[in-house]
């Protein structure tokens, strides 16, 4: 492989805050973060989940950056074998660039956004399985 890459293990920060699931992502060695890349970090790549690859910006912090060749090597064979691609940071972002408090404003400003939600389409909520209601249907 001519290209060098170190992998970052990072979590997508939205609206709600961090995502729960882990995803990894590749950074390739012409990056200008390339060599100073570190966990805390905050960077930017593309959405995705579990089902799908998007082409919408978004932000990760980083977790964890490997740079053992095995396990990078290790890594780049399992995207080959799953026909998935990691998906590549465009940039890291330098300290000026992410500020905690305009992200803290955005989780707020969602939370808020759902509150509104939820008052305009004044939906009950019940808790339970749709099943529950299945089986008080049933007449025996």
């Amino acid at each position: 492989m001519s290209e060098l890459f170190k992998i970052i293990r990072g979590y997508y920060l939205t609206g709600v805050g961090q995502e729960p699931l882990a995803y990894y992502f590749k950074l390739s060695s012409d990056n200008l973060k390339f060599e100073s890349v570190s966990a805390g970090d905050v960077a930017l790549t593309f959405y995705q989940n579990e089902e799908s690859i998007t082409s919408i910006p978004a932000i990760i912090r980083v977790d964890s950056v490997i740079s053992n060749d095995k396990m990078i090597s290790d890594y780049l064979q399992e995207e080959l074998r799953d026909h998935y691609p990691m998906l590549p940071i465009v940039r890291v972002l330098d300290s000026e660039e992410f500020d905690p408090l305009l992200f803290q404003e955005v989780m707020t400003t969602f939370t808020n956004l759902k509150s509104e939600i939820k008052e305009l389409a004044k939906i009950d909520y019940v808790q339970g399985s749709i099943f529950d209601f299945m089986d008080e249907e049933e007449v025996v």
